[in-house]
């Protein structure tokens, strides 16, 4: 009895091992068809299905940029998407062709022969059941491994939005410890993120920051790569594969002084009257940069090509007939004219950028225009030019053959008339003057020289002084008030038979740049 009970038990344990058996080899089966499905839709295996990317826009709108986005922020989703969609149509697939193959086999006789018998019946009954048990363990093992996946997706992209943040945080902290700002040469506006030309297609690209269309590197709708942090941009080396950075301050953007971006830059604003001689000390200055820089033994590159034009037509009319072209107001928009710009390399310490900004001296008998000038909002030192013969008590000095002879070339409003309107309008634009300094230059000594004959023209108070004794007392105090220091400075901007600047210059440039970081 025990015996034949045993036999029993092995047959029903038997009969019972067939369908687990069974749906086990099913449930196989169909994990590795739901796997080899994913593996296509990811381009793996013989016959790959990978989604097309959505190709990025023609052209930068507020919505959208010229580039690729990042992948773990939607491409990666629309992939996990296709991929599981390509798996359970495999697991249908492999469901019916089971089906079928089980009902050819043991159901459904072929025409023109016998029934199936009863045991092939039993047999797939059976193989039905396997199924039944194979089906819910495929069907767990790959939910679980589809969530698994979508989790880890999930896990990614909230460690990518961390290190998005970080490097940003990282970009800008190494700005701030290096001082580094960029200025538009053109509106005079700070950028804070310019926008970026493609090396290879130069369209413009804004929003290049860690984010929605890369981390470290942006693709560019033309497959081109570029970095996205500042940092990196300046590392890049191959002009071919350096952007171009542009200010997005405008309708029609500017293209920024070329290395913006890279090194610390000196912002100085020229004011004065009309015809006080900004754009000319402005000439012997950068004269007197490129000649000091490179007697120590340092460099002097021009930052674009309209600064290395416009200095030298400039240098070109001032050897011939001693005098420069006298700045026009720029008529569109009431936009002022480009900065002079200038990449200063000195012997020792730090390359820097030096933007020197000259506008028309009728801008600033009108404050509206003024505050046109954004630049003023980034400078820490500005350069008054007054022209000594200005003043009255100087002008009076004059014979009338002597005043006839320089009439054209003198300044009309009184210089404290140029310096109220000019600072009004400066605090008005919330420029800190108490961080300012102030370097005040007497111009055209050339020409007064017998006025000057008694002042010790190398001593700032001595300078000082003389402006008082001239009836310029209220001037004086006005900046002494409001700026944190005022240097004086007597000029004479003129090349000497070298084609050097006059060494007044040179004395008032290398002050005012050491007052910047800037040692030639």
């Amino acid at each position: 009895m025990t015996t034949f009970g045993t036999v029993i038990a092995l047959g029903i344990f038997a009969v019972l091992l067939v369908p687990v058996v069974s749906g086990g080899r099913f449930a196989v089966q169909l994990t590795k068809q739901y796997v080899l499905a994913v593996a296509s839709g990811y381009g793996i295996g013989k016959t790959p299905e990978m989604l097309t990317a959505k190709p990025p826009a023609g052209k930068r709108t507020e919505d959208q940029e010229p580039a690729w986005e990042y992948y773990l922020l939607k491409q990666a989703w629309r992939d996990i998407r296709h991929v599981h969609t390509l798996g359970v149509k495999s697991f249908g697939k492999g469901i019916a062709a089971r089906n079928r193959a089980l009902l050819d086999k043991c159901f459904v006789a072929e025409e023109g022969r016998p029934p199936k018998e009863p045991r092939a019946k039993w047999w797939g009954c059976l193989q039905y059941l396997g199924m039944a048990i194979g089906l819910p363990v495929a069907a767990f093992i790959l939910l679980t491994a589809g969530l698994a996946g979508v989790a880890a997706l999930g896990v990614l992209l909230l460690a990518s939005l961390g290190a998005l943040y970080a490097l940003r945080l990282f970009d800008t902290a190494v700005l701030r410890v290096r001082g580094i700002t960029v200025t538009c040469k053109t509106c005079g506006n700070r950028v804070t993120y310019p926008l970026y030309g493609c090396p290879g297609c130069k369209t413009l690209h804004g929003k290049v920051r860690p984010g929605r269309y890369g981390m470290t590197h942006r693709r560019c709708k033309c497959g081109k790569t570029f970095p996205t942090l500042m940092v990196l941009t300046a590392l890049v080396k191959k002009p071919q594969d350096k952007p171009t950075l542009w200010c997005p301050h405008s309708d029609d953007p500017h293209q920024l002084a070329e290395h913006a971006g890279e090194t610390r830059e000196i912002v100085l604003p020229v004011f004065g009257a009309p015809g006080a001689g900004k754009s000319q000390l402005i000439t012997v200055l950068l004269i007197a940069v490129e000649t000091m820089a490179g007697r120590a033994g340092g460099k002097v590159s021009y930052a674009d090509k309209s600064t290395k034009d416009r200095v030298t037509q400039a240098r070109a009319t001032l050897q011939s007939t001693m005098t420069t072209t006298k700045t026009s107001p720029a008529q569109r928009d009431a936009m002022i004219l480009p900065a002079f710009s200038v990449h200063v390399a000195p012997r020792r310490g730090q390359r820097k950028l030096l933007h020197v900004f000259d506008a028309a001296g009728e801008i600033f008998d009108d404050g509206r225009k003024i505050q046109e000038l954004e630049y003023f909002k980034s400078a820490r030192t500005f350069v008054f030019v007054i022209d000594p013969m200005s003043i009255k008590t100087v002008w009076d000095t004059f014979e009338e053959s002597r005043k006839q002879e320089l009439e054209k070339r003198r300044a009309k409003p009184e210089p404290y008339v140029s310096f109220t309107e000019t600072v009004s309008t400066m605090t008005a634009m919330g420029v800190d003057l108490d961080k300012v300094h102030l370097a005040v230059a007497v111009s055209k000594a050339d020409l007064v020289g017998q006025v000057l004959a008694d002042v010790d023209t190398e001593d700032g108070e001595a300078i000082k002084r003389w402006l008082d004794e001239h009836a310029q007392g209220n001037l004086v105090r006005a900046m002494d008030h409001n700026f944190k220091d005022v240097s004086y400075f007597v000029t004479s901007a003129l090349p000497d038979e070298h084609n050097e600047a006059h060494h007044s210059v040179e004395k008032f440039t290398e002050k005012t740049l050491a007052d910047e970081g800037l040692r030639l």
